[in-house]
């Protein structure tokens, strides 16, 4: 029902009811929270108001049916996915955009159950979706774009930097596993808009949870497709129903005034509320701008078509460029026969990492044109070649080894090869590097040790440089000051056997700080172990937010830890199912959100070895000075008498210097070469087949 709009500072957002607060729409609550930061898109939503009202009272429209010429909006669907169900079919999307015109022009099956005294009401709107079949670019599309990103689980926002078309040429729509909801409120998010003319460009469009999209594949059987529907009215310039407050306005003259949502039901007409005029007809419930199922909601009303209408004929809305004829050429949405494109390949190419014998399972997400032809092409697996679209290949060989994937129509042909995918590891690790310190002095990483790095944006990665160091010159870093790559940035250590080893320690050096002391801050780091060679994993370490930091106070410039700022974390990896097992390997995991810049040095792996291996394990090994200038000492004990090999090496790995003698049992002392040239060295003490590894600086 109109009333008259005054918008007065956040007044509206106190008016919630109760029912708003289960959050199926975020539209209303992004826009309040967006415009307590920038109040001047208040006043940008005010001016979209008054010129929406001049328009409507201009037009002379039917109550039933509206003259406007046919209008067609270009379409592009970004689905962002994990591998997961997210990844929706084509012709899932192809199904919601059915829905939406079938909506949009009163031309729904569902239009009978229209209660008889809305009908007289019901708006047409002359609006056509149509997918669009040219991007930004020029080139040839079908209007669905897939992303791989973990961006996709509790999505807001974020998820709109990792693709965009421009808004004033295409409807841009985001699919994603599931939306965020606000600071712990109840229900379940299932989509949101941004209204015109209120926020950047970059953020317009549409989010929908992926199973509230269209009527097939993962879709709600109780949605009907629905939620589009509401959702691209809020992006038309519509208002919920109740106008958000009890007994609120929508400010549509044509809709009767609701007491509040009616959430996820479907009442019996009429429903009469506490609303002042409600009687006798009561709410218009099978409006898509209420909450009600997806299976009650039939109609908009003639007021709502003539609002949708007026947001498309507004430079204020930017909407009004979108169905001009020169951007329906322009995005290949003008009626022209569709071309066929060339397909795209696609699979999830995260790290694999599996035992010798073991399989991976491989799931095809090609995409863009219609593919009739498809090869995997496996080296190292069997089989070696597969045409099906999900295969499954066993490698017996341990290796690192590439998985390639081509696609073929009559447009053409597209390979994706994703370089070292898949790593298998002997189900016993030959000549573990156990224990391990791992300062990252080479200067490069992933280093040649059976490391790995992955990003799941392909955006910042982990990275060695001499900017901090715990000890020596550098240290392994993620630069987020500025960033917006949500990650996962990850890391994997090499695998190690430890069969005879108990009481297992893996310690690091940690820098990390906060941005903002203001900021809701969801930073977290997780260290993770795999004790079948990498192919599953288990969370074993987690800090996030406050916890994590290293410094007194949050750093609102770019960070760059003192050596004060750097703590040591140590992780009990005693239990059985880590100590005495042959082939464990250990995952860094970092997520960001709003905190600065990250840290890592210095990772050690101990821990209490065999009888056989007690001299290394009792070794008490001590380099000193460190850095040294002059003559450089290493002391060492010996429990039982043995041979005992000192080797010295540089940060390639190459031997320096060796010496060997036959020590008795006491405190002993090594003194190094003084001819050693500036650098960064490592003293390994082998005793028998076991060593002892400490790292010096020679100034």
């Amino acid at each position: 029902m109109k009333k008259i709009l005054v918008i007065a500072g956040l007044a509206i957002a106190s008016c919630f009811s109760t029912v708003q607060a289960q959050e199926k729409c975020l539209t209303e609550i992004m826009f309040q929270e967006a415009a307590a930061k920038d109040p001047s898109i208040l006043k940008s939503r005010q001016d979209l108001e008054d010129w929406t009202q001049n328009y409507i009272n201009s037009q002379s429209q039917s109550t039933n049916r509206a003259t406007q010429v046919n209008r067609v909006i270009p379409v592009v669907v970004h689905v962002i996915h994990y591998g997961g169900p997210e990844n929706i079919s084509k012709a899932q999307i192809l199904d919601q955009i059915r829905v939406l015109n079938e909506d949009y022009n009163y031309l729904n099956a569902d239009s009978v159950n229209t209660p008889a005294v809305f009908k007289p009401l019901a708006g047409v709107t002359n609006i056509e979706f149509r997918m669009a079949q040219l991007d930004p670019s020029g080139n040839c599309t079908d209007g669905i774009n897939r992303v791989y990103s973990p961006l996709t689980y509790n999505a807001r926002n974020n998820v709109k930097s990792l693709i965009y078309w421009p808004s004033d040429k295409y409807l841009n729509m985001w699919i994603v596993s599931s939306i965020e909801n606000s600071g712990g409120s109840p229900g379940q998010v299932i989509g949101f808009a941004q209204f015109p003319g209120t926020g950047p460009a970059a953020t317009d469009g549409v989010v929908i949870k992926h199973d509230f999209m269209g009527t097939i594949g993962t879709a709600s059987t109780s949605d009907a497709g629905r939620t589009s529907t509401h959702e691209v009215g809020h992006w038309l310039n519509l208002r919920h129903i109740w106008g958000d407050a009890t007994c609120g306005s929508d400010l549509v003259s044509d809709t009767p005034t609701h007491y509040e949502a009616n959430l996820s039901i479907c009442p019996t007409w009429p429903h009469i509320s506490a609303c002042a005029g409600s009687a006798p007809n009561g709410d218009m419930f099978t409006n898509y701008m209420d909450y009600t199922t997806g299976g009650c909601q039939n109609m908009f009303s003639a007021g709502q078509s003539a609002r949708m209408n007026a947001a498309l004929s507004s430079t204020v809305s930017n909407r009004n460029n979108l169905w001009s004829p020169g951007n329906l050429t322009f995005t290949g949405t003008d009626g022209t026969p569709a071309v066929l494109c060339t397909p795209r390949a696609d699979f999830a190419d995260r790290p694999k990492f599996i035992c010798e014998g073991g399989f991976v399972q491989f799931f095809n997400a090609s995409w863009g044109g219609d593919a009739t032809g498809r090869v995997w092409t496996f080296p190292g697996g069997t089989p070696a070649t597969d045409t099906s679209a999900n295969p499954s290949v066993v490698y017996s060989t341990p290796g690192t080894y590439d998985v390639i994937l081509s696609v073929t129509n009559a447009a053409g042909t597209n390979t994706k090869t994703a370089v070292g995918m898949v790593t298998v590891s002997p189900n016993v690790v030959a000549n573990s590097t156990f224990p391990l310190s791992e300062g990252f002095e080479s200067g490069v990483f992933p280093t040649a040790n059976d490391w790995h790095m992955y990003d799941a944006n392909g955006g910042t990665f982990w990275d060695v440089n001499n900017a901090a160091a715990a000890t020596g010159q550098y240290s392994l870093n993620l630069y987020t000051y500025q960033g917006a790559d949500k990650g996962p940035d990850e890391f994997v250590t090499s695998a190690f056997d430890l069969t005879n080893v108990t009481g297992t320690i893996l310690s690091f050096k940690l820098a990390y700080a906060t941005k903002n002391a203001t900021f809701t801050n969801n930073d977290k780091l997780v260290v993770y172990y795999s004790a079948n060679c990498g192919q599953t994993w288990t969370p074993r370490y987690t800090k996030a937010g406050l916890p994590l930091q290293t410094t007194a106070a949050p750093v609102n410039s770019d960070f760059l830890p003192s050596a004060s700022q750097w703590r040591t974390e140590s992780i009990n990896l005693s239990a059985t199912s880590i100590s005495t097992k042959p082939n464990i390997r250990f995952r860094f995991e970092f997520s960001y959100d709003t905190g600065n810049n990250i840290y890592i040095d210095d990772i050690n792996l101990s821990g209490i070895v065999g009888v056989n291996e007690i001299n290394a394990q009792n070794s008490n090994v001590v380099i000193y000075p460190n850095p040294s200038k002059a003559a450089t000492y290493v002391d060492f004990n010996v429990t039982n008498p043995s041979d005992v090999i000192i080797d010295v090496l540089d940060v390639q790995g190459r031997t320096v210097s060796s010496f060997k003698d036959y020590f008795t049992v006491g405190d002993h002392q090594y003194t190094m070469s003084s001819d050693l040239e500036k650098g960064v060295y490592m003293v390994r003490l082998t005793f028998g087949d076991h060593s002892v590894t400490k790292r010096v600086v020679i100034n």
